[in-house]
């Protein structure tokens, strides 16, 4: 009996230390199984960044006139094509139509020292302090009556809201 009382305690100890090896290995598993997930969310979320930039850039506001077009005219003239109530209502039903669940959409261009903003929904911000956000940039060029081609650069950011 003496026997068996010393290996006892260290079968104990080597099933306790197999039984901590366990949950250490199935949390790190768990977490591990996960991440994959994550990486595909955040690659539709950057898709979605793409589509929406594209989307603003080629469909029409009014014949001929893009929604990133008439943002810049709206920034850069005194009398653009599209006025900017009607854009604001305009961009508000499509970005309402097109915004990920559980996320806003903000829209930036700047030209020097002006600049023109939108977001969805109303009340979000422009999101830079956003811990999870989804960027995509690119630029309007607009040619003025002078000839004078203008650059402006245009930001399309989905971000994480919490709550509005």
């Amino acid at each position: 009996m003496a026997g068996l009382n010393n290996r006892g305690v260290a079968d104990m100890l080597a099933m306790a230390f197999m039984f901590i090896m366990l949950v250490l290995a199935a949390a790190f598993m768990h977490s591990y199984s996960l991440r994959p997930l994550r990486a595909a969310t955040d690659r539709q979320l950057e898709l979605k960044s793409e589509h929406l930039y594209k989307t603003l850039e080629l469909a029409w506001v009014k014949p001929g006139v893009s929604f990133l077009r008439a943002a810049a005219e709206n920034l850069l003239l005194e009398q653009p094509i599209v006025p900017g109530p009607y854009l604001r209502s305009a961009m508000e039903n499509v970005l309402e139509y097109l915004h990920p669940f559980g996320y806003a959409v903000a829209v930036s261009l700047s030209y020097e020292n002006a600049s023109w903003e939108f977001s969805w929904p109303e009340g979000a911000g422009l999101g830079l302090g956003a811990e999870k956000q989804f960027v995509r940039q690119g630029e309007m060029r607009l040619t003025m009556a002078g000839g004078e081609n203008i650059a402006v650069p245009v930001t399309v950011r989905i971000f994480e809201i919490a709550e509005i």
